[in-house]
């Protein structure tokens, strides 16, 4: 149903697709976009819910668990109904329900800025709350570009490698010293 976007739906469409009579449909939603701002609604609340789990994950976790934490809540978001995510993605400017994730975002950058603090002494991190909302709009901004325009890395173990690299050195994880890592793999010649 979302195949030709938003603006191509129609409310009969939507009352067909949710089994009710168009007239049911209007007793609560008078047109599309009340039907898209209880929709966006119900995804922030969820987004929320999602995040509060990530907050609470987070209570003592190391920074790779944290980092790892982190990361895999915000593919899974965004990969949970992508289909549907997609298509309000691409509204929230017109409607102007952007307000509503970035309410979410900061929610989620005020839990991110409270495990910066208690992992303080194990990072490179002057100010947690700023140091937070630039982590917090990176890692959408790029999930939001893959679910829009490369929705397959999404599932992709190298994207979320990336995105976590991406957290650690922007945190300056401080790492085991040399020794103790693993030597680099060398290239095979022949």
């Amino acid at each position: 149903m979302l195949r030709d976007g938003w603006q191509a739906m129609t409310t009969n469409q939507i009352a067909r697709e949710a089994g009710v009579s168009v007239g049911s449909l209007y007793q609560y939603f008078p047109n599309k976009e009340a039907l898209l701002l209880a929709l966006v609604e119900r995804i922030a609340d969820e987004m929320t819910a999602r995040l509060i789990e990530v907050g609470t994950a987070l209570g003592d976790a190391t920074v790779d668990e944290g980092i790892t934490t982190f990361v895999r809540a915000a593919l899974d978001l965004s990969r949970r109904d992508a289909p549907l995510y997609r298509a309000v993605l691409i509204e929230l400017p017109r409607q102007g329900t952007l307000e509503l994730f970035a309410r979410v975002n900061r929610r989620l950058a005020d839990a991110l800025a409270d495990w910066l603090v208690v992992r303080r002494d194990e990072l490179d991190v002057a100010d947690p709350s700023l140091t937070a909302h630039i982590l917090i709009t990176s890692i959408d901004a790029l999930t939001d570009h893959a679910l829009l325009f490369q929705p397959e890395l999404l599932d992709s173990p190298r994207f979320e490698r990336e995105l976590r690299a991406l957290m650690a050195g922007y945190l300056g994880v401080r790492r085991a010293p040399a020794a103790q890592r693993s030597p680099p793999r060398r290239r095979r010649t022949t």
